[in-house]
């Protein structure tokens, strides 16, 4: 050995690294003192032995033809590179070093190996502390080499993106990058390795992750990037998944431009009922600017003198028990006009269930109320002069109101049935629209009750019949009258009838009184002057029975226009009573 080859011993003997060589035979021809300690075994119980003494007991029994293939086909899928590998002791204790193996080709042929191992352990375990505090890591960790390829991927990364790491790992990572970019995303993650001009490395941005199973998340991506020692430039990833937040954002903007843009009055309070925010709407309802009313309570700013108090105490017993609730409620404008509002209050709790704010919407109904008000009072008005009766869709009425009940109406069993009253006919005319009129009698524990009454049809909001609703005065009475007034003009048209034959039986004498008178006239002018004084007598009963006559077709006359008056009177009266 001359002083050269001398040189390189020494120097690969006092390296701080395992250096050992092997032979055409796979046998150990040198093992420094570095690869002594990492073994665990002195260089004279190696040199001469096979190699794979000294790898681990699973791969001994194929270690020699892996070796003896790269000498006979010199393909090297080891040789040449560095790679992490677990070294077995001869004590059976393993520790992870990192292999470079490098192959010589000698003049005669043989190809001698030469392996440096340099004990990684510590590197390692500091790489394992950070590897799994990455797998335990919250949000998704996405490491990539410096191909773009996909070198580590945490459990949390999994749950975002659906995918199993065995599925990821060693493959391109745009494929976990919406399709539109996938083309180009190589090239824009290689210009930032080129140039280092960072537009996203070293800052958040929102991305949208597109899912194993096809649904789309957003997480928010901060990206970071690693220059190693020998110039490889890695990325790591790290995305929380904040599909909740941009839901909640759009959520917000959308019922932020609602509340901007209603006329209804938003107001938002702290817990204890303080206002923190109130909308436009607010302000033109009520007059107060914002600036005004943040910090007060709505009441002590917008309730009055009319304000009902029962309404405020059931407000503020809804409000101590946190609950939902609606009420309507009499407010004043800062002008001291007063107006009613329709009143919802939401309260907001946390996912562990604190109250956080209370949320209110208030809408003017003050014309619908004074509507409503207007619409009892005829309702009243009506209810206190006339019956008034619903059926629901099983055509059995729920109740009757105190003008039926006063008057003794039936109001259970089956006499409210709407079959008994309205035909099947009438009852396809309502659902048609129309009104059906007329009279009824209504059951009573004594004499039936009649009634004019109207039918009418109340349709909900999809436009099919809900009710029925009748409307009823009472024609008991009445109609009893007409039923007495009838019989009393039968009886007249009766009395009538025999006045009219009286006149006629008058008639007939009148008429034979003058036949007589007329023949005593004769007579006595056949008499001369003895029948003279008879003659005067002739002539005044002559003239009594044309008086008679006269008379009686007069009282005809009236008793026929009577007659006539008095049939006409019978059928309206007929009319009347229906």
């Amino acid at each position: 050995m001359d002083n050269k080859d001398s040189m390189f011993k020494l120097a690969l003997d006092q390296a701080l690294d395992a250096v050992i060589t092997i032979d055409q035979a796979n046998r150990v021809t040198y093992f420094n003192g570095a690869a002594e300690r990492l073994w665990g075994v002195g260089a004279d119980a190696v040199i001469g032995q096979n190699v794979k003494m000294l790898v681990p007991t699973g791969l001994r029994g194929n270690h020699d033809a892996l070796v003896n293939a790269n000498r006979e086909t010199g393909k090297d899928k080891i040789v040449g590179t560095s790679r992490d590998i677990e070294v077995e002791r001869i004590d059976g204790t393993k520790v992870w070093c990192k292999l470079s193996l490098s192959k010589i080709r000698l003049a005669n042929g043989d190809t001698h190996y030469t392996a440096f191992v340099q004990d990684i352990t510590a590197e390692r375990s500091a790489q394992e502390i950070v590897r799994q505090t990455l797998e335990q890591a919250i949000d998704a960790v996405v490491t990539i080499d410096e191909t773009n390829i996909v070198t580590f991927f945490n459990k949390a990364a999994e749950n975002l993106w659906g995918y199993r790491p065995e599925e990821v790992i060693g493959k391109n990572v745009k494929m976990l990058v919406p399709a539109a970019i996938r083309p180009n995303h190589d090239e824009l993650v290689n210009a930032n390795r080129r140039t280092g001009v960072d537009k996203i490395v070293g800052k958040t941005r929102e991305v949208e992750i597109h899912r194993k199973d096809g649904d789309v998340l957003w997480g928010s991506l901060s990206l970071s990037r690693v220059t190693l020692a020998n110039g490889r430039k890695m990325y790591t990833a790290f995305v929380k998944d904040v599909t909740k937040e941009v839901a909640d954002r759009s959520y917000f903007q959308t019922l932020s431009l609602v509340a901007n843009g209603t006329d209804n009055s938003v107001i938002i309070t702290s817990p204890d009922g303080l206002i923190e925010y109130v909308n436009p709407g607010f302000e033109r309802m009520t007059g107060y600017s914002a600036a005004e009313a943040i910090g007060k309570k709505p009441g002590s700013m917008l309730q009055g003198p009319a304000t009902d108090r029962e309404t405020i105490a059931r407000i503020r017993q809804s409000l101590n028990e946190r609950k939902p609730f609606y009420e309507e409620i009499l407010n004043y404008h800062r002008s001291g006009e007063p107006y009613w509002i329709s009143l919802a209050i939401n309260p907001v709790f946390d996912e562990a269930g604190v109250l956080k704010r209370f949320i209110s919407i208030q809408a003017n109904v003050t014309t619908t109320k004074l509507a409503s008000s207007e619409y009892n009072v005829k309702l009243n008005a009506i209810g206190g002069a006339a019956g008034l009766v619903e059926w629901g869709r099983d055509a059995r009425s729920p109740g009757l109101n105190r003008y039926m009940r006063d008057l003794g109406a039936v109001s259970h069993g089956d006499g409210v049935d709407l079959s008994r009253f309205l035909t099947a006919d009438e009852k396809q005319r309502i659902e048609s629209g129309d009104t059906i009129a007329k009279s009824i009698n209504w059951p009573t524990e004594r004499t039936p009750l009649v009634l004019d009454a109207v039918f009418a049809g109340l349709r909900d909001i999809s436009g099919e019949i809900s009710k029925v609703l009748m409307f009823g005065v009472d024609a008991t009475s009445r109609n009893a009258v007409v039923e007495e007034t009838l019989g009393t003009m039968a009886q007249l048209l009766t009395s009538a009838k025999e006045i009219a034959s009286s006149v006629s039986a008058i008639n007939e004498i009148a008429s034979r009184t003058n036949l007589l008178a007329l023949n005593a006239t004769i007579e006595a002018a056949r008499a001369g002057p003895a029948g003279r004084g008879f003659a005067v007598v002739a002539s005044e009963v002559k003239e009594l029975a044309n008086r008679s006559a006269g008379s009686a077709k007069s009282i005809e006359s009236t008793i026929d226009k009577n007659h006539k008056l008095i049939s006409s009177l019978n059928e309206s009266l007929k009319r009347l009573a229906g």
